[in-house]
């Protein structure tokens, strides 16, 4: 019998992430230029020495499962254990789809069943994070509590976006908010779990018949920590929740620091993914590049000063990049300026356009809430016209087949979205 098989929660729809989730699953993001979100959380599991994993996904799940595949890049494609896809089980009733966190798990109880472990770790598929989920274990198995969670303190003004736990000198959890408006903790639910397989088989059954939308944030936590049954382990590193554009573009350019928060570059603890066969980069002599992550089968002519540059992104003379994230394939026409933006796979900047310079006070006028702190978001396989200017807290995307938007200015916040858009 195993100790501990982790279950990864990768289905969630992302909507405050915009564009990037438009076309693909919120796991399956690319981020510093080479991985997917999902890689860390795969990457901890084959380094925690767990070579047991199911990944539960739903919305618009075909990118991340192509991604991901039978688990070779993580040495998870096994006869035994290794890497399982689990979908929701459509039947009759939209009821089918998962409708919560601890939904998901309850609609795969027969899975649960099945599998000989002690225990099992619930994982989510959108965190960027690096940690040895042993050291966690380990915490569950002295403090020998039925379910422990892990925390980390979090900036008392980001409370309102996280569950937060209270707790004890004893490592006990004596209460639990999910996301309240204020709150007396800072310790944040990193949304990883550890039950003991037969209490949660039991919690899902029993909360199950009250809850149609079971979530382990809203119900699961605040019950068991009620009937004093939760431990928590506090985490030391680096972890974020990549929620919203803000802390997605954030996350990003922090890699670029003189000593980033996370560290990507050691060869012992590197984030495992998909093998990259593109041919080197290459920087020709009229080009220009500083502190930047640049990838392999980029070709830059241009200009590239605090970016992110994916696989297969051409620079062209003239062109000038700042700030920026350019998902792969992306190209930068001659002579046009990119600043405060993040391009997405297959976009085209035609020659001497401008875009994300602007007033960044301005919000976008269809997403204030999260588009407000001066970047523009450049859909997938869009095209932007030569000459024109994009302002900034902008959204533009073209459709899929054509990608080319109308020839005209767009205003600092305001949007261009083709009718096929989903946001």
């Amino acid at each position: 019998m195993k100790k501990t098989v982790a279950f990864i929660l990768a289905g969630g729809v992302g909507k405050r992430l915009s564009l990037l989730t438009r076309f693909r699953a919120k796991p399956a993001v690319p981020f510093a230029g080479r991985y997917r979100i999902i890689d860390f959380t795969l990457t901890n599991c084959v380094r925690s020495g767990i070579d047991e994993v199911y990944v539960l996904t739903q919305y618009i799940s075909r990118s991340l499962a192509r991604h991901i595949g039978i688990g070779k890049p993580w040495d998870l494609d096994r006869m035994t254990g290794g890497l399982h896809v689990l979908h929701p089980h459509l039947g009759y009733q939209a009821a089918d789809w998962y409708r919560g966190t601890a939904d998901a798990m309850y609609q795969n109880i027969s899975v649960i069943k099945r599998i000989a472990c002690e225990n099992i770790l619930i994982l989510s598929g959108d965190h960027v994070y690096l940690m040895d989920y042993r050291k966690f274990m380990t915490f569950h198995e002295e403090k020998g509590k039925p379910v422990s969670m892990s925390v980390v303190k979090v900036p008392r003004a980001l409370t309102r976006e996280f569950g937060i736990a209270f707790v004890d000198r004893k490592g006990n959890v004596t209460k639990f908010e999910e996301k309240p408006d204020e709150s007396g903790s800072n310790l944040a639910s990193m949304g990883i779990y550890i039950f003991n397989k037969e209490y949660l088989l039991s919690l899902l059954k029993e909360l199950e018949t009250e809850y149609s939308d079971l979530d382990f944030g809203r119900h699961a936590m605040p019950y068991i920590v009620s009937r004093g049954e939760v431990s928590a382990y506090r985490f030391p590193g680096y972890w974020l929740d990549i929620g919203t554009l803000k802390s997605y573009y954030t996350a990003s350019l922090g890699l670029l620091a003189d000593k980033p928060r996370l560290k990507l570059y050691s060869g012992s603890s590197a984030v495992l993914t998909v093998p990259d066969d593109s041919p080197p980069f290459v920087v020709t002599n009229e080009a220009h590049v500083s502190n930047s992550l640049i990838c392999n089968g980029c070709l830059i002519r241009g200009d590239v000063r605090s970016s992110i540059l994916s696989s297969g992104v051409m620079i062209e003379n003239g062109a000038r990049v700042e700030n920026s994230i350019l998902f792969h394939d992306c190209t930068i026409g001659a002579g046009a300026v990119v600043r405060n933006a993040i391009i997405d796979k297959g976009a085209l900047i035609g020659p001497h356009a401008n875009v994300g310079s602007g007033d960044p006070r301005v919000p976008n006028g269809l997403f204030p809430a999260y588009l407000d702190f001066g970047i523009t978001i450049v859909g997938k396989k869009t095209v932007i016209p030569g000459s024109i200017r994009i302002g900034t807290n902008c959204l533009v995307s073209g459709t899929l087949d054509k990608g080319l938007i109308p020839r005209r200015d767009i205003a600092d916040g305001a949007s261009y979205i083709a009718s096929d858009a989903r946001l």
